[in-house]
């Protein structure tokens, strides 16, 4: 029953019991009221009740003194659990947090379930120490092992069995029964032989765990403090049940200090309570809590392992909620070290984990407030060690600082990190040992470091983007795309990410996606380098009077002399590609627009920084121009245009260089790749050349039939016309 059920029955018997026809209920309510210890002789004769009932072994709970308050989401999850196919179900939390009480309060209505259909409950505890007022009490005879543990669940279930057989038996009975077997305070019993058991469970009976370690097996139910509301409840109830004066004449204000103090937490709000109730100052109480953070935590801090000691004195030096990577930095562990350490302290729950404001996919960690307090007053770091870590933790925003400068100044050069801020330091630098690694042409010492990187930073898209350059240079293309697809997907709002994957797929010729990817870039950093890669992608693809124009937007911008030169070249063999397909095509018009482009390219570009190359260029599409007046066919705005564009750039090339009005272009005829030499159309008779005529001899490698190039005429060589200085254009 619930502790104000007597209260409601009472106040509608009085309701009742004020007319005629109720007389004897209201002689009852009268002797109730001036007699309650005669309810005590009374014989409760009931028809008899077909339900079959569920026999237990419960015990009476804590709460049955005040009811039971708030849990109602995490009593729902626990009630759906045991009815749902899992065969274990753990409650997890602090010590004094209301583990054993949920338990209770789960199984109570599990037996009023008829969805549950139980043959019995069993409930077994290993409690092995009492907080009192004033010490913590040793229970004799405490369950101290596993076997103990089984050995009390098959006599409470009323069996007799030895240590050495009880798992055995317990096991046959909860095959040949459906059993809800409880198993509270399990963190003093939790070894190998206690896992074996629940993994052997058999179909039907489940077991329900209250502990504050998890064993990794089971489905948890993490059980947090109570909200402002049920704690001001349950201080007010208890307070009142026991009278106690100076707690209940206190107003709304004073207790709402008091529980803010108290973090929630049950056992601490009962401890109080029975503090002031022995004539105890609340204040008193509060602050020397020392007994009560002992019985909460020591037994579970004595488990830890070194590492995970490590890491919460680090995060008792260096407040606040930390990233994995940053906490391995600190205590300069490596990334499974550290991950074990953590997972360690959050089935302690000395730690919780919450999501990153900086990454939503990512999680920070942070010591919990009684945790903290139970570290303060009897595991306090020392003045050297909270100044090592603080060193430590200084040197990791110093190496940010570094490496988000050095980024700036070359955002998406292919060896540079982006580091957003203190929380990608640790794996950024792995991921700088691994570029280092690849410069040495070791990729798979490369895809170790990242790794490592990954570990710490799962979420970290710069930890795959690298691996993706590793497998490229070890040629694998599809593991390289498959790592700078994860990247992207990590950060599809990152203009890094989106950048380098998109440069990735012009390289391996996937150019339309490759475009799509950039233009993505742009909306988030719409920079020239950015800008210029989506011109290359729209000449991949053929959109030559994209990248003219785009390239003309960057000429216009006036950047450096090396720009320039990259842009313009760019813009140039767009104008010749685009022009030539268009008059191949007969869109004469097009053609001229294309000239016309690329020529107001060329007009923008600073006289100086102009190279060879372009003005062999620019050279081809005076020729094309005046190709184009021949086959206007009398089109007159085809003529007009065409002449007009040819005087241009006549007139710009002469300011140029006036020997640049000597040079032709035409196409290769014909070639012998293995005696180097070939011929270029030309009328009337085709010119003979060398690959030694070459400007760049490299270009011989790619020479073709009907590939476009530039030359100087030669026609004193004693075998006829010859072509010297010969640059491939396109």
């Amino acid at each position: 029953m619930e502790i104000d059920d007597l209260a409601v029955t009472l106040d509608v018997c009085r309701s009742f019991a004020v007319g005629p026809e109720w007389i004897e209920l209201a002689q009852t309510i009268r002797r109730l009221e001036s007699e309650p210890e005669y309810v005590l002789g009374l014989t409760i004769q009931l028809p008899s009740d077909p339900v079959r009932v569920t026999q237990n072994n419960l015990p009476i709970p804590e709460f049955d003194e005040t009811g039971f308050f708030g849990r109602k989401k995490e009593l729902a999850r626990i009630k759906k659990a045991l009815l749902g196919p899992y065969p274990v179900v753990s409650v997890l939390g602090d010590g004094g947090i209301g583990k054993t009480a949920i338990a209770l309060r789960a199984a109570y209505d599990l037996i009023d379930d008829s969805r549950a259909d139980y043959d019995a409950v069993v409930w077994v505890s290993a409690k092995s120490t009492v907080l009192t007022g004033a010490e913590i009490q040793t229970i004799s005879g405490a369950i101290q092992s596993s076997l103990g543990l089984f050995e009390s669940a098959v006599n409470e279930i009323g069996g007799t069995s030895s240590p050495e057989n009880a798992t055995t038996e317990l096991l046959g009975y909860l095959e040949n029964f459906k059993i809800l077997l409880i198993l509270d305070n399990l963190e003093t019993v939790t070894d190998q032989r206690l896992r074996d058991f629940l993994l052997d469970l058999p179909l039907g009976s489940k077991v329900l765990i209250t502990s504050r370690i998890g064993l990794g097996i089971e489905n948890p139910v993490k059980l947090g403090p109570l909200d402002e509301d049920d704690s001001l409840r349950l201080l007010r109830a208890l307070a009142s049940i026991r009278d106690v004066a100076l707690l209940r004449s206190m107003g709304d204000g004073g207790l709402k200090n008091l529980v803010a103090r108290m973090n929630g937490h049950p056992l601490f709000i009962r401890w109080l309570v029975t503090g002031v109730q022995a004539g105890k100052r609340p204040a008193e109480l509060v602050s020397g809590n020392g007994i009560l953070l002992d019985f909460c935590m020591s037994n579970v801090y004595d488990k830890l392992d070194a590492d995970a000691r490590q890491v919460l004195g680090a995060m008792q030096a260096v407040r606040g909620s930390r990233a994995q990577g940053e906490i391995a930095f600190l205590c300069n562990l490596g990334a499974r070290r550290v991950q074990a350490a953590l997972l360690q302290l959050m089935t302690t729950n000395f730690v919780i984990m919450k999501r990153s404001v900086v990454e939503d996919l990512d999680g920070v960690y942070e010591v919990g407030d009684f945790a903290l307090q139970y570290l303060a007053k009897n595991h306090s770091i020392d003045a050297r060690t909270r100044g090592l870590f603080s060193e430590r933790s200084q040197q990791l925003l110093d190496l940010g600082h570094q490496m988000r400068a050095d980024g700036a100044r070359n955002r998406y050069y292919w060896a540079t990190i982006d580091v957003r801020g203190a929380h990608d330091v640790p794996a950024a630098r792995f991921l700088v040992e691994a570029l280092r690694a690849l410069e040495r042409g070791n990729p798979d010492e490369a895809l170790t470091a990242c790794a490592e990187a990954q570990t710490l930073a799962p979420t970290y898209h710069e930890a795959w983007r690298v691996e993706g350059i590793a497998h490229e240079a070890r040629h694998d293309i599809l593991s390289a795309q498959q790592a700078f697809e994860v990247s992207f997907d990590l950060a599809p709002q990152s203009a890094v990410a989106a950048y380098h994957f998109g440069t990735f797929l012009q390289r391996i010729g996937d150019q339309t996606r490759a475009l799509q990817l950039l233009q993505t870039a742009a909306k988030y950093d719409n920079t020239a380098r950015i800008r210029h890669e989506i011109a290359t992608a729209h000449f991949s693809i053929g959109r030559y009077l994209e990248v003219v124009d785009i390239c003309s937007t960057l000429l216009h911008e006036a950047r450096s002399e090396r720009h320039v030169n990259v842009d313009l070249l760019l813009a140039l063999r767009a104008a010749v590609f685009g022009a030539e397909q268009a008059k191949f095509d007969g869109r004469l018009a097009d053609a001229l627009v294309l000239i016309e482009a690329g020529y107001e390219c060329f007009r923008t570009a600073r006289i100086e920084w102009l190279s060879a190359a372009h003005s062999d260029l620019m050279v081809r599409l005076r020729d094309l121009a005046a190709v184009i007046v021949s086959l206007g066919g009398g089109d007159t705005y085809i003529d007009s245009k065409s002449t007009e564009l040819s005087s241009k750039v006549i007139d710009r090339l002469r300011i140029v260089d006036v020997a640049l009005l000597g040079r032709e272009t035409s196409v290769v005829a014909n070639f012998d790749s293995d005696r180097g030499f070939g011929f270029i159309s030309s009328l009337p008779q085709d010119r003979f050349f060398h690959k030694s005529d070459l400007i760049d001899r490299a270009d011989w490698e790619v020479v073709d039939q009907n590939v476009i190039v530039a030359f100087d005429s030669d026609d004193k060589d004693g075998r006829g016309p010859r072509a010297r200085r010969v640059r491939m254009l396109v």
